[in-house]
């Protein structure tokens, strides 16, 4: 029968190394790979409350993704007299803003921050996009929707994502699959929303209905995601757990302290290898978020009606590929999703190119959004797996999802500047990015750790 050790009555130094075996062991179930925490709801209704404030934290997200509308609409506007390419900038520096806040965001996460970091991005997102209604030039836009959602989305993404992993082990990657579909929905939503509202009310009060929209959704978001892990430490027996590893086990075998980052993990080969991969991938992965309305316009074969619904047609796809592909994760491991998605991803990326009529266009669009989100939903449950603790999470994530706003930032522009001079050309010289992504992460997959 198990029993309950205090850390506080027993004597560390007459304690010898079979006995601290045997504590650990009883008090610690270990089957969960995660000396910290005892045990993983896998379910039940907080955990599946956060999961539902987590999906609404990246849903408002779907505007940052859908800014391929924006672009199509400043373009033909008030930014009439800039290029698509230093329009591109304004999403790109969103995107940047949004991963690099991650190396903050993270540790504060770690930290048990959770409900401060969801209430400061959700005040910051609502506030920007009320802001985007007034701007008229292009520097106001940039720091709208540029810094400003930048900045919220950045605060609000991490932690959402993140929290799953405090109640899920086994179906961690379908739980964050289905956190990354809100995304996706307010990708699909979104621009249909904006569009419609600005189409009838003009573009200042259209935004405006967008914020309102985002404040009712982010109010209940606060109000519904709660962490296992308080700002304090672990609670209940997982406290209790932690403060027996720390009294028994050597201090070069414990997991470290809450509160303080373990740089080393940055430098772990396997770590670097996943993020450069995953940095190569983002490179080419983007394209059609970003260009898939202007492309069809350039194209002039394609239906004008049909122009703007490619971009939530191809949202539509991600949102029902990312819990499917989620899925497959857990069953046959992270690592083996992302090479396959990439790998059609990079075919249906060079067919866009192909695309001259309304089905054609149609079929690569869903084709395309539904195959990258195995990329795009399981990049969480990468280092996830490669965390040794919940504790880990953030800090990796973080890390990763700033290289990878490289990626995005640098990106886009390029993809803007090209658009329309060689297409052909182009979508060869985007396969080969993603080539060599793909041929990092089948080297990886070579060699990581069988739990991958």
């Amino acid at each position: 029968m198990s029993h309950t050790i205090e850390p506080t009555e027993i004597d560390t130094k007459k304690t010898d190394s079979s006995h601290i075996e045997t504590v650990a062991t009883e008090d610690l179930d270990l089957k969960t790979g995660d000396p910290l925490v005892s045990d993983f709801p896998e379910g039940g209704y907080r955990a599946w409350m956060a999961v539902a404030g987590a999906f609404l934290c990246l849903f408002v997200g779907g505007v940052e993704y859908s800014f391929g509308v924006f672009i199509t609409y400043y373009s033909t506007h008030f930014l009439k007299n800039e290029t698509i390419s230093n329009i591109a900038w304004i999403g790109s520096a969103a995107a940047f803003i949004h991963s690099t806040v991650g190396l903050l965001v993270g540790k504060l996460y770690d930290d048990g921050w959770l409900r401060h970091l969801i209430f400061i991005g959700s005040f910051i997102h609502v506030f920007s996009f009320m802001m985007l209604s007034l701007c008229t030039k292009f520097w106001q836009v940039w720091l709208a929707q540029g810094l400003g959602m930048g900045l919220a989305t950045g605060i609000l993404y991490q932690p959402a994502l993140a929290i799953v992993s405090q109640y899920f082990e086994r179906h961690r990657s379908l739980a964050m699959g289905i956190v990354m579909m809100g995304a996706s929905t307010g990708g699909v939503l979104f621009p249909i929303i904006m569009n419609n509202s600005i189409d009838h009310l003009g573009f200042a009060w259209g935004v405006r209905v967008g914020a309102f929209v985002m404040l009712g959704v982010l109010v209940v978001a606060n109000l519904i995601t709660t962490p296992r892990i308080a700002s304090r430490g672990l609670t209940g027996r997982s406290r209790v757990n932690r403060n027996i590893i720390r009294e028994f086990v050597p201090d070069d075998e414990a997991p470290g302290d809450l509160h303080k980052i373990n740089y080393r993990q940055f430098f772990d080969l396997t770590f670097c290898v996943t993020t450069v991969g995953c940095f190569l991938i983002q490179m080419g992965t983007g394209y059609p978020y970003a260009y898939i309305t202007s492309y069809a316009t350039l194209v002039g074969s394609i239906s004008t009606k049909l122009q703007f619904y490619l971009l939530p047609i191809t949202f539509a796809g991600s949102a029902i590929g990312s819990p499917i592909m989620a899925a497959l994760g857990d069953k046959f491991g992270v690592f083996n999703v992302v090479i396959l998605s990439t790998f059609l991803s990079a075919g249906l990326q060079a067919s866009i190119f192909g695309a001259k009529t309304d089905s054609s266009a149609v079929i690569i669009s869903f084709l395309y959004g539904f195959m990258a989100a195995g990329f795009q939903s399981m990049v969480g449950p990468i280092y996830a797996k490669l965390s040794s603790t919940v504790l880990e999470i953030g800090h990796r994530m973080g890390f990763g999802f700033f290289i990878i706003g490289i990626a995005t930032l640098i990106s886009s522009p390029i993809q803007g500047a090209l658009l329309g001079k060689n297409p052909l050309s182009y979508a060869w010289g985007l396969g080969g990015v993603l080539g060599e992504g793909l041929g990092l992460e089948l080297a990886l997959r070579a060699n990581s750790r069988p739990r991958l």
